[in-house]
């Protein structure tokens, strides 16, 4: 794996992949509101942050995470409920 050292000002990304997710769409449906990119497979969700610089893209992927957190949290209580 080749690691590259990117500078505070550029343009960067990042890729999330989560697979096994009990209900994708769900996770997806929650991430409608984020400036992400979202793709849906059968059992995986891809969910691409961009972001101006490397601060920003840290900032965007933590706000990312902690909706996803939620997301799944709260659909582990509806779960739980059934």
């Amino acid at each position: 794996m080749v690691m590259m050292v990117a500078k505070k000002s550029d343009v960067c990304s990042a890729t999330l992949i989560l697979s096994q997710t009990v209900d994708v769409n769900a996770l997806a449906a929650a991430l409608v509101t984020e400036d992400v990119g979202i793709e849906t497979h059968s059992s995986s969700l891809s969910v691409r942050v961009t972001a101006e610089n490397i601060s920003d893209l840290r900032a965007r992927l933590n706000t990312t995470l902690r909706s996803i957190q939620a997301a799944s949290e709260a659909l582990i209580e509806v779960n739980r409920s059934r």
